[in-house]
């Protein structure tokens, strides 16, 4: 008898290509879109103009790609029937909300202090310190941490399906 079409391999691997190709996307936004030296390590590949590429949507793409792609990612290394694979999506969220808050102008200061302290080493600061706080981010992180755990049922249930076909 032929196992299931849907093998132990291939609910990981569908969960790791989406978020491949969500994190591509994303990153695409910081190569052509955003300027020179907005995102550490990523060379500017350069466009026709601001967002030329994704137009208004590159301002919060990053933010709902992020918690989509490492919550897919996090749930691809977890065992199918686990229910932390749903706190994987909770808890990108909650990362990524807390990231952006640290970018709200009341704490710039604090980040300064924190790098003078040695208690905050400074690459991580600069995001902090250089960000800008946007109430569409969280949106954005909210959606794409939601989109994930949609996701993520969708996969379930094509394993559910599969004895119907």
């Amino acid at each position: 008898m032929r196992s299931s079409t849907f093998d132990a391999w291939r609910r990981p691997a569908l969960l790791a290509a989406i978020a491949a190709l969500a994190l591509a996307t994303g990153t695409m936004v910081y190569l052509v879109d955003r300027a020179p030296g907005h995102a550490l390590f990523l060379p500017h590949l350069g466009s026709a103009g601001a967002n030329a590429v994704f137009g208004a949507t590159g301002a919060w793409l990053p933010s709902f790609v992020h918690p989509l792609a490492f919550a897919l990612l996090t749930a691809a290394v977890l065992p199918a029937a686990s229910s932390w694979r749903y706190g994987g999506c909770v808890a990108w969220g909650a990362v990524n909300v807390a990231f952006e808050l640290g970018q709200l102008d009341a704490l710039k200061g604090a980040w300064v202090e924190a790098v003078a302290r040695g208690v905050v080493p400074p690459p991580l600061a600069r995001y902090f310190i250089y960000g800008s706080f946007d109430v569409a981010d969280i949106v954005a992180v909210v959606a794409g941490a939601l989109v994930a755990a949609a996701l993520l049922h969708g996969v379930d249930r094509l394993k559910e399906n599969e004895h119907v076909r």
